[in-house]
């Protein structure tokens, strides 16, 4: 996504793609960090004048950028159920989205195994062994793994649950690192 100023109407643009999306919309990796900085300066120039439409304003960007970010937390989870069962991972994700989808994940997973494995009495572990984590190093397409299930397409910096023997093959080739 080009490099954008975080205005009131990016924000509201960012808040209808979320809304009108199943899938989380590409986002600048930033984006947080500058709505924050715009934000407080939007607080102070309300501090400094009268004028009501500034704290309208004020009000109403903390509003959007609440409904973006409960809008992306809940997909975010969504997406965890649908990786833990599918080993397909989102995209869009940003900084500490990562960081959350992958404790919902392993927090899922988790529990996903206990439950399973004394129902089923058997353990979904062996299953875990034969997948790996990567973190792609550049674009790739849309592939179908060993074990005929389709993965991607992958941006570079997303990470993917792939089978051990293509998360091999992508890391032998340098596109990928484990992780």
């Amino acid at each position: 996504m080009p490099e954008e100023p975080i205005t009131f109407e990016f924000i509201r643009k960012v808040q209808r793609d979320e809304q009108g999306e199943p899938k989380m919309s590409k986002i600048p990796e930033d984006f947080y960090q500058k709505a924050k900085e715009y934000l407080n300066q939007k607080r102070k120039l309300s501090e400094k004048h009268t004028d009501r439409n500034i704290s309208l304003e004020v009000k109403n960007v903390e509003m959007l950028l609440e409904d973006i970010y409960n809008r992306r937390e809940t997909k975010i989870v969504n997406h965890a159920i649908i990786t833990v069962r599918t080993d397909i991972p989102p995209q869009n994700l940003i900084g500490d989205e990562k960081e959350f989808f992958e404790v919902v994940v392993n927090t899922l997973s988790k529990q996903r195994d206990r439950v399973l494995s004394l129902l089923f009495k058997k353990t979904k572990e062996k299953e875990k062994e034969q997948f790996d984590t990567v973190t792609f190093r550049e674009d790739v397409e849309e592939f179908i793994g060993v074990d005929l299930k389709k993965y991607g397409p992958f941006k570079k910096g997303d990470t993917g649950r792939l089978p051990k023997e293509n998360a091999e093959l992508f890391i032998e080739k340098g596109v990928a690192k484990r992780g």
